[in-house]
């Protein structure tokens, strides 16, 4: 949870694979051209997805070229799908059926296999693709982009199901826990806490100051910073 799930946008040059990263990062991160090759490096965005913290990367179309750093790309391109823990197999509905050799290898991994560029799309996609379901959908506009993120989603979540509470085994731990647990049992059963709220902000320092001295300390900036960006305070 504190890492965030890498989900890794591959396919070939022209896919949408920037596109489709702005789309879910609502913002233009990555520059979007007509010209195939345009992104050489590995372009990252974090964002949440249905609660779960994901870092998505959009990579270089996987193509052979002449151009070192173009090849530099794609190996780096090859070398963070097979690393992460979801990848996006963006397929370009514009030339469908037709699919590179070093794209169809990344079908049959773990993933979503989509197809972008629906209202381009001359021939029907299949169901599915080499075992796994093909999605279809266009970043331009909208078609089955919603349908891609619940299917994105249930994944992203599947990553998270493993996940059980840590195990004790420090007294130190143990006694800070405690410490923070009584503070925040004062403050929920404080029936004078909207009278003196003095008092409430005291037992929300004190289990604040308890869980810091596991996880890392918690100043009054970083609680100013959650304030100041979701509430709106005049002078």
């Amino acid at each position: 949870l504190r890492h965030g799930v890498e989900v890794a946008i591959v396919g070939p040059p022209n896919a949408g694979k920037s596109g489709l990263l702005n789309l879910l990062a609502k913002r233009d991160a990555a520059i979007v051209s007509d010209t195939a090759g345009t992104t050489r490096d590995i372009i990252e965005v974090h964002f949440e997805l249905g609660g779960y913290p994901v870092i998505l990367a959009d990579t270089a179309g996987l193509r052979e070229s002449g151009d070192e750093i173009e090849r530099e790309g794609v190996r780096r391109a090859l070398e963070r799908a097979d690393k992460a823990d979801v990848r996006i197999i963006l397929l370009d509905g514009a030339v469908w059926p037709e699919v590179d050799a070093e794209t169809r290898k990344l079908v049959s991994k773990p993933g979503l296999t989509v197809i972008n560029k629906t209202d381009l799309i001359s021939q029907a996609p299949p169901s599915e693709m080499d075992g796994q379901k093909v999605l279809a959908m266009s970043v331009k506009t909208g078609d089955g982009v919603e349908n891609m993120m619940k299917a994105l989603e249930g994944i992203v979540a599947e990553e998270f199901q493993g996940i059980t509470a840590p195990v004790v085994t420090r007294h130190r731990h143990r006694q800070a826990l405690n410490e923070a647990r009584e503070a925040l049992e004062r403050f929920i059963h404080a029936k004078e806490r909207l009278e003196m709220p003095e008092l409430s902000a005291e037992d929300l320092r004190l289990a604040g100051r308890a869980l810091g001295r596991i996880a890392g300390t918690v100043d009054a900036e970083d609680l100013l910073d959650v304030i100041f960006a979701d509430f709106c305070i005049g002078k």
